[in-house]
């Protein structure tokens, strides 16, 4: 899939603007590998796909050139960099952190990380704001219990290390794709789980509306309670039948994972995108309405999706000797403790 993405970057532009015939066919490939792979099975899926594929790899395409450059995450370079002093309480704290990433160990382990200088990665953070109560000057006078917005930055982790810019563009790239794959695949699990309950409802109220029929048929002359309402059963009845069409039932269900496929393919920057963000905040990560002697103004990339979630994200170029060595013994001990 990587060498599939570097088409996107590296090779020239087909006539028309367009993209190789090969990249379009592996992404149509990886789409149905990773949602439905029975969508093979359904007429003319390749030509419903094609279209939305395009968008899908032009749409993260834009994402990953729209990043900044990465900014060099060095203790020297902490201080001029207002989002490092903000997502880091220090610079030793932030080689910690380095030092401590997953991503960046194996990095270093392997192959393509011998060597390395810088190593480039994206790094994302979580956003997260709280109200509190604090102090602040309304005129002349300071005022006490003044509510508040407090940001902070947590939950540090990189992406995709590699020695080049380009090659970290490309990873992006298949990562932005990847995801959009992933919510596809969400959405198609997640109608599974509408039919599966409306399935069930659909053979109970059968069941009942047989019991009432049967009852109207039968020697039992009445009495005891009410039996249901045969009219009320059948309009539920309906209700849910009217509802099982549009999720897909029985051979139109692969159509319906196509369609929804499509529909989030072919709709790539509503699900995923890059939300610009400004904040002003003093040191203690105080919001302000306007820049002050004592604020920095914030200005940040957000990568949002659909379902909500969202996360900071900076590409870095760390240099090695940033990275603090590791102490093995030491990881052990706290393994064991």
């Amino acid at each position: 899939m990587f060498k599939l993405f570097q088409s996107i970057f590296g090779s020239a532009p087909v006539k028309g603007g367009g993209h190789p015939a090969s990249l379009v066919e592996a992404a149509i490939e990886r789409a149905i590998d990773a949602t439905d792979p029975r969508i093979r099975a359904a007429s003319g899926y390749r030509r419903k796909l094609e279209p939305a594929v395009v968008h899908a790899i032009d749409h993260v395409k834009k994402l990953a050139l729209g990043l900044p450059a990465p900014v060099e995450a060095s203790h020297a370079a902490y201080g001029n960099d207002a989002r490092l002093a903000a997502f880091f309480a220090s610079p030793d704290r932030m080689s910690q952190v380095f030092g401590a990433d997953r991503t960046l160990i194996d990095h270093l382990a392997s192959p393509a990380g011998a060597g390395t200088e810088p190593i480039l990665a994206l790094l994302l953070v979580e956003r997260t704001e709280k109200k509190v109560l604090g102090m602040a000057m309304q005129g002349d006078q300071l005022q006490r219990d003044v509510a508040q917005v407090q940001v902070s930055f947590d939950k540090h982790r990189l992406v995709d290390a590699c020695a080049a810019e380009d090659d970290l563009r490309r990873a992006l790239a298949h990562r932005a794709y990847d995801q959009l794959l992933a919510m596809a695949l969400a959405r198609i699990a997640e109608v599974g789980g509408e039919r599966e309950s409306l399935e069930a409802s659909q053979s109970v109220l059968r069941a009942k509306l047989r019991a009432v029929q049967s009852a109207q048929r039968d020697f039992s002359g009445g009495g005891g309670e009410a039996p249901p309402d045969r009219a009320a059963l059948e309009a539920k009845l309906a209700d849910i039948e009217a509802q099982l069409a549009k999720t897909g039932s029985g051979s139109t269900v692969i159509a319906k994972h196509l369609d929804l496929l499509v529909e989030t393919l072919g709709k790539a920057e509503e699900q995923l995108w890059i939300e610009p963000v400004t904040i002003v905040m003093d040191r203690l990560g105080i919001v302000h309405a306007k820049a002050g002697d004592t604020t920095v103004q914030l200005e940040l990339g957000e990568l949002r999706n659909a379902v909500g979630r969202k996360v900071v994200c900076l590409p870095v170029a760390i240099p090695r000797g940033e990275i603090p060595k590791r102490d093995i013994l030491a990881e052990v001990r706290r393994e064991l403790l």
